[in-house]
């Protein structure tokens, strides 16, 4: 390992055979519903960190509301945190058993409690949670409401089957926040160029095909770096992660492409576009010397360095542009 200092930084160099980019993802945190400024308006991970310190003024309230698909199924993050049914409805579980005569009230766009999960869905409605379905156009409206001297919080929602306007009086509000990526994702994305999709996530290789590995190879992906999963799912894919990895660290030796870039280093000037424009980051400038180097293990042949190289520094090996030029003229005389 080397260690080396840029602009102020401390770097350290660490020679490696694979790369699992395991970032995890983050909370979104909202806006919206008088969240931040009201001490009552929660979110899952934070209701479920107080049922843990059973906190007085959550295990012991009267009326609790909780909204689904906060931050997420809209304009700006359309995909589904896959997570935040299963959790809300284990939260609601968990507040009945210490407390059977608390109302919970869940207000949802889907409930998404799928596989072996719907379960505890049918064990919800037993005891008595219930279920107010809203839409992304007539979302709920929180406000502050003093009543009685008690400062609540009034959430109204339009019924469905009622067709009128419901409105709850709660002493505690909990939203179910989006799962967001990871804020160093687009740094690690150019640092070992790997694509990201437009959610802010990593893109496997094929969906069905390569489901842990990216186009470059030596590179992995797993768990919420790559998409919002549950605890389950995330121990899978990192096992498979795992055993992908283990396929390169047993070999002794690695076989790769026939054709492959090379440069030629008395006409490269170091202009750093061949490692901007590689798919694979087989190729990139030598600091020390000032000109392009392949890593002849990750580079598949594409040429597309060659026809980016503006000194003609990058040739493939099997077509340079003087076997190039041979073939065509043979072609073109009918030789």
């Amino acid at each position: 390992m080397d260690i080396m200092r840029y602009r102020g930084r401390v770097i350290e160099k660490i020679d490696h055979g694979v790369t699992i980019i395991a970032t995890g993802a983050q909370e979104y945190k909202p806006d919206e519903y008088l969240y931040g400024r009201d001490p009552r308006v929660l979110t899952q991970l934070e209701l479920e960190e107080e049922i843990v310190r059973k906190n007085p003024d959550i295990i012991n309230c009267d009326n609790l509301v909780m909204i689904q698909c906060v931050g997420c199924r809209n304009d700006e993050r359309p995909y589904c945190s896959r997570v935040c049914c299963n959790e809300a409805i284990k939260n609601a579980l968990k507040l009945k058993e210490m407390k059977p005569e608390m109302n919970i009230y869940i207000l949802y766009r889907d409930i998404r409690t799928y596989g072996f999960y719907e379960e505890y869905y049918q064990e919800a409605r037993r005891k008595g949670i219930i279920f107010l379905h809203y839409d992304l156009e007539d979302k709920p409206q929180v406000r502050q409401e003093r009543k009685d001297g008690q400062l609540l919080l009034r959430i109204q929602i339009k019924d469905k089957v009622l067709g009128d306007e419901i409105a709850i009086d709660a002493d505690i509000l909990v939203l179910s926040v989006a799962m967001a990526s990871s804020p160093e994702v687009r740094e690690l994305a150019m640092l070992y160029k790997v694509p990201v999709n437009d959610d802010g996530f990593f893109l496997e290789a094929h969906v069905k095909l390569r489901p842990v590995d990216f186009a470059t190879d030596g590179v992995f992906v797993c768990g919420l770096a790559h998409a919002p999963k549950s605890l389950e799912e995330s121990i899978a894919q990192a096992k498979a992660a795992a055993s992908r990895a283990t396929t390169i660290l047993v070999k002794d030796a690695i076989i790769g492409e026939g054709i492959v870039a090379s440069v030629n280093e008395v006409l490269c000037s170091g202009c750093g576009v061949c490692e901007v424009v590689c798919p694979y980051g087989a190729i990139a400038v030598d600091r020390e010397k000032g000109v392009s180097a392949v890593n002849e293990a990750l580079c598949k042949g594409c040429g597309t360095c060659c026809a980016a190289c503006p000194s003609g520094a990058v040739q493939q090996r099997g077509f340079t542009r003087k076997e190039i030029s041979a073939m065509l003229s043979a072609a073109l005389t009918g030789v």
